[in-house]
């Protein structure tokens, strides 16, 4: 698994310290994480970063798994220290979405966890294959499911079909060169409505080589309508098979 691009365009380009996507991504770790941060939430971008980090650490999500995310995040604030609207605002909670991901060399394929509405799309040849948690533009319009400091908020992780509804495996023997774009809402909103409608963004984020390239492709799409002002986060994975021999397969 390589990186081919990482970067991020706040929703105000002048207050890049508001952004309140993080991503998350180890030098060599087969693992990789994405989460958006609510922008109505107390805290968000902290417990987005956390959230990330945990999952390239261990990527067994479970309520238990969210308790050790949430205990970093309460040792993080001082409530008694608080104003009383910031203790209410405390006490209503932050959410983020979660995209996590781990490529299994072995079987040349990828694990992935979607809660939330960031998304994974698999192109080949700049073409897509498949994406996930949905490939429809419309999706976005709906109230995603996201995992919250609030307890009672995250009760979905105990289903008996999470990982069946949040989870699903990429794989990528049959592919030639397959790459991995992973995106927070907004940007994969614009990217799904191009692919329906045959447009170039697939192509256009593929080959992106530097976070300027993305800030004026954001800043354009934004000033057209075409995008909405939200931040924008895109990692581009891509993946060679290993050989027996030790050299790689393109």
């Amino acid at each position: 698994m390589r990186q081919e691009f990482a970067g991020s365009v706040p929703k105000e380009p002048g207050s890049p310290e508001a952004n309140e996507d993080a991503l998350a991504i180890p030098d060599g770790s087969n693992r990789f994480a994405l989460s958006d941060g609510a922008s109505d939430s107390f805290d968000s971008k902290l417990w987005a970063k956390l959230l990330a980090n945990r999952f390239v650490d261990d990527p067994g999500v479970s309520p238990a798994w969210v308790a050790c995310a949430l205990a970093g995040y309460e040792a993080a604030h001082d409530i008694s220290s608080m104003s009383w609207s910031k203790q209410a605002a405390f006490e209503r909670g932050s959410f983020a979405t979660l995209l996590g991901g781990e490529y299994l060399a072995d079987h040349h394929a990828v694990e992935l966890l979607a809660v939330g509405d960031s998304v994974a799309l698999l192109i080949d040849d700049e073409q897509l294959v498949s994406a996930w948690p949905f490939d429809d533009p419309d999706r976005f319009q709906e109230r995603p499911s996201l995992l919250s400091t609030i307890r009672r908020h995250n009760g979905f992780l105990d289903a008996g079909d999470f990982w069946t509804r949040h989870g699903t495996t990429l794989h990528l023997n049959k592919l030639n060169v397959p790459r991995l774009l992973c995106m927070t809402d907004a940007l994969g909103e614009w990217a799904l409505r191009s692919a329906r409608d045959n447009g170039d963004g697939l192509r256009e984020l593929a080959s992106l080589r530097s976070e300027e390239q993305l800030a004026e492709l954001v800043l354009r799409e934004r000033a057209a309508k075409r995008m909405r002002v939200d931040d924008s986060t895109l990692l581009v994975l891509s993946f060679e098979r290993e050989a027996r021999d030790g050299l790689s397969i393109s």
